[in-house]
């Protein structure tokens, strides 16, 4: 017979390890939606982002406005909506207006989708499962395009903003917003809005202020 702290130790190591096995896939989410949206899941992004940037998405949502002020009933394409802080505000100023939401992240769309029945505004709004780099829509499809906080998570930036460009109509726009490349770099390694010139003869950046003590957002206007 084996003695009593042995048997103990154990009994901790088999808990221990059932923990562990059972946090997997725990684990794996908050990884994967860190890569996806600096956060480890859409709970902690919703609330943050709501704190922190109400203002900043209320900026965005009058800066699409003036892009569209000349189009009476403007389909909008958003890249990366997350938990729908921007599309709840666009949506709201473009009443004549309908709004696609693009993300890859599935749980976002959801909660976005929660938030737009909330404001009641689901009915002009799709959700669609999808990567930027491969977007299921046909040419000339959107009067604007924007995004904000996501360029710098999108593996392969030049094909999404090429894609980006594919689907807006002829003489239209792309607002992004997105972290300068060297932040962009350090948290992803991706180009972020470097990538956006490659597709985009047209374009024009500028800075707005900034997000809290450090975080600098440059927007980038591109024209299709």
């Amino acid at each position: 017979m084996a003695p009593m702290g042995a048997r103990r130790v154990v009994v901790v190591g088999g808990v221990g390890g059932l923990v562990v096995w059972l946090a997997q896939p725990v684990v794996r989410r908050a990884v994967q939606s860190i890569r996806t949206s600096s956060a480890p899941g859409v709970g902690v992004y919703e609330t943050a982002a709501g704190l922190a940037f109400g203002g900043y998405y209320r900026d965005i949502a009058a800066d699409c406005a003036a892009a569209l002020v000349d189009v009476a009933a403007p389909a909008v394409l958003e890249v990366g909506p997350g938990p729908g802080h921007l599309a709840e505000r666009l949506l709201d100023r473009l009443p004549g207006g309908t709004w696609t939401g693009l993300d890859i992240d599935p749980a976002m769309l959801s909660a976005t989708g929660r938030r737009l029945e909330r404001a009641r505004s689901r009915d002009r709004a799709t959700l669609v499962e999808g990567d930027v780099a491969a977007m299921p829509f046909a040419e000339a499809t959107f009067d604007l395009v924007v995004s904000s906080l996501s360029a710098h998570h999108w593996p392969d930036a030049e094909r999404g903003f090429a894609e980006i460009r594919r689907v807006l109509r002829p003489g239209a726009r792309a607002l992004v917003y997105d972290v300068p490349e060297r932040w962009a770099h350090v948290e992803t390694g991706h180009a972020g809005l470097r990538a956006a010139e490659a597709s985009f003869a047209a374009h024009d950046r500028t800075r707005m202020r900034g997000i809290g003590p450090l975080t600098v957002i440059w927007r980038a206007d591109l024209r299709a």
